[in-house]
């Protein structure tokens, strides 16, 4: 049992998919495949909406008049 050998390796998974413990070890190849481009595209979202939110807060403001 790799907890016995390393007290720091609770809560990490050793199928290597993630550096902690979720499940994904349980999926197919396919599984974890269609997973990864889900949150890889999640992750692009992100990305995009921080950018336009960071670029709206270096305009200008509008005075009202």
């Amino acid at each position: 049992m790799r907890v016995r050998s390393n007290s720091e390796d609770i809560g990490r998974c050793g199928c290597g998919r993630r550096i902690y413990c979720d499940g994904s070890h349980g999926l197919t190849e396919t599984e974890w495949q269609a997973l990864r481009a889900k949150e890889l595209a999640a992750a692009k979202h992100v990305d995009t909406t921080t950018a336009v939110a960071e670029r709206e807060g270096q305009t200008t403001p509008r005075v009202a008049r």
